[in-house]
Formats: C-alpha cells, structure tokens, sequence
C-alpha cells in the first residue's frame, strides 16, 4: 500500500428518518511499517464531521480486505426525542472482534420537536454575514450574542468557532471545528438554546446546547411524502456545556450570612509593566486547548481530499 494512499470503508444506516454515511479510514503511518492511523467520521444532510478520537492499529493483513461492523443504538428516552444513540465500530479480523471506536452521546435526527425541552430559550438569528452569524438571546436574565464564524480550510472543508459577548465581554467556547460542505455555508443555520440548572445564586448555571441544522433533500418518494408538508432538516449535536456561568443582577448575598465578599483596592486598576508571569505553562494571547471540540490534534477530514 502506498504511503499516500487513504483506504475509505463506508457505511450507511437510517435513524428516525434521517439516513447517515458513517466512513472509516486508514491511512499509513509513515514513520512506523504496519502500522496504521484509523479513524471515523460521520455524514448527515450535506454536512460530514469527525467523531471519536483516532487511534494507531499494527497490522499484519492488507488494509484493503478488512471487514467492520458500526452500528447505533438508543441507550434511553432523550429531549429532544429519537435523537440519541450509542454508537459502536467494531473490526473483524481472522474471527477475532476489536471494538475501536465508541460514542454514548451521539445526537443527529430528522425535525426534532424541541418544544418538549422544558424551560428551554432559544437563541434567534439576528445577523448574518458570508463568514459570521449572530444569534441573540437571554440567559440568566443576560442578553447574550453567540457569535458563528466561519474560515475557509480549502474547498469544501471549513473550520467554525463559537463564542459569547454579553455587557462588553466574552470569551471563545469552541473552536476548530471541522466541517466538510456538500452545500454553501450560508445553507447551514443553527440552533442555540440554554436550560436553567438550579444554582445559588439563581440564575447562574446554565446547560447550553449547539446544533447544526442543514435541509433535508431526498430522492426517495417515500421519504419525499413524509416531508411534503412542510420544510424538512437534519440537525446534529456538534457541541454542548453542562456549566455554562452566566447572569444578569446575581444576588451572591444568597450564599448565606457565612459569605466574606472582598473589597476593591482604591489604587485599582493600576498598570504594571514586564510583571512575571506566575503561570509559566500560560503565555498571554493563547488560547486554551479545552476551547477545542475535539481533544485530538488529528481530524480525519484533513487526511483525504
């Protein structure tokens, strides 16, 4: 097998009317004979992402006769509902099983009701651009912009980050992640939305949701006839935040009659020059790595084209 050659198996499977293309590749290692980098990304509507981590498998049979099994099943009732599943990649190999990838949280679906998410805002679409999208909504009582963007990585494969500004500050959620288009961006929307989690104060702890939405287009007549009603969308989960602090007016005197609350220096703010950086893993203008969708440096949608 050639060095710069990239073995695609794929896999198509339906859940809750929404067909997905599941594709493992195996690329050679250069560095390392027999061994091998696979990894797994998932096609939903006109939009495929990675999933899982890649790992390194040592192989002594051709790459090129390899038979998997991926399968998704529900783990349990979810909301929005029929959009959960555990997703499972086994390879087969001289009748020996090696499970090599797993995900208990994969979220796609076809037109999920997210009105049973009980106590759910939704952010609404305010402005778009070619490279941006703004959406804005209220969290804690705090208006709040999520703000999309876009880069070019090279045709058809696209990077997007998220990130928040509410009363002249905000920080980056997520970034790098990567997308490959069938479809301009501007076909792609999204939906935001954040629960309330109870917290003291109130108001200060929120569950913050990300989903991908793209049309849903088929040949099929019979998925054709399901959807003749109305429009018809594929939406996936592609980020979330259980701890997501954020609120407007907070009243931290409710952490009871024990709370020491500090007092401003008078000589605040003032500037320091060339002061030492008690952090030496941090260098001032990076940007932490946790920022990122995926713990992996690799995404198998650089490694073919």
């Amino acid at each position: 097998m050639d060095t710069q050659e990239t073995v695609v198996y794929t896999y198509n499977l339906t859940v809750g009317y929404a067909p997905l293309q599941f594709s493992v590749l195996i690329e050679p290692e250069t560095d390392q004979p027999n061994h091998y980098t696979f990894s797994l990304s998932m096609k939903a509507g006109y939009v495929e992402r990675a999933l899982c981590s890649p790992l390194t498998l040592r192989l002594s049979i051709d790459p090129q006769q390899l038979d998997f099994s991926v399968f998704v099943f529900p783990p349990r009732t979810s909301l929005p509902a029929d959009c959960l599943y555990n997703l499972r990649v086994w390879l087969h190999t001289a009748g020996i099983d090696h499970r090599i990838f797993s995900d208990n949280e994969l979220w796609v679906g076809r037109d999920p009701d997210f009105r049973s998410v009980g106590d759910a805002s939704f952010a609404v679409l305010r402005n778009a651009t070619q490279d941006m999208l703004i959406y804005q909504g209220i969290v804690g009582r705090a208006h709040v912009s999520f703000i999309i963007r876009w880069k070019l990585v090279e045709v058809g494969l696209y990077s997007i980050s998220l990130e928040y500004e509410a009363g002249g500050a905000g920080r980056t959620l997520f970034e790098d992640c990567y997308l490959r288009l069938e479809c301009e961006p501007q076909i792609v929307t999204f939906m935001i939305y954040t629960i309330p989690v109870s917290s003291t104060p109130p108001g200060a702890s929120h569950r913050l949701r990300f989903w991908l939405r793209t049309p849903f287009v088929s040949h099929s007549p019979a998925s054709s006839a399901i959807s003749q009603s109305g429009e018809s969308y594929i939406y996936q989960r592609i980020w979330k935040s259980d701890d997501f602090k954020l609120g407007a007016g907070l009243n931290f005197d409710a952490l009871g009659p024990k709370l020491v609350m500090g007092v401003r220096d008078p000589d605040s703010a003032r500037i320091e020059r060339d002061l030492p950086c008690l952090s030496p893993n941090w260098r001032r203008g990076s940007r932490a790595s946790a920022n990122a969708v995926s713990s992996s440096s690799i995404n198998p949608l650089l490694q073919y084209r």
